[in-house]
């Protein structure tokens, strides 16, 4: 027996480049109105905050530039183009 408590909370997913883009991603698409805020459940639209998020994102191709795998690099070039065509689509 372990002199511990076992936790109920589920485990933390890894420390990623992949999932950090991912949070990025998500984050920008709750601000695009593309997505519901999990807490409201409510889907609203901030354009000056999806602007943030994808202007986030060209930061971190620009600072990891040449030191990503050819997967880390594919997924932020697409994540970025499918943002951008979004929020022109409604800006």
């Amino acid at each position: 027996m372990s002199d511990t408590p076992e936790s109920t909370e589920p485990a933390a997913p890894p420390a990623t480049f992949e999932f950090l883009v991912h949070t990025l991603f998500t984050q920008a698409l709750m601000a695009l109105g593309r997505i519901p805020n999990p807490i409201t459940k409510q889907s609203l639209r901030n354009p000056a905050t999806a602007k943030h998020f994808i202007d986030t994102l060209a930061m971190l191709e620009r600072k990891t530039a040449g030191n990503l795998t050819t997967e880390e690099r594919h997924q932020l070039e697409e994540i970025q183009h499918q943002l951008r065509m979004m929020f022109l689509e409604n800006p």
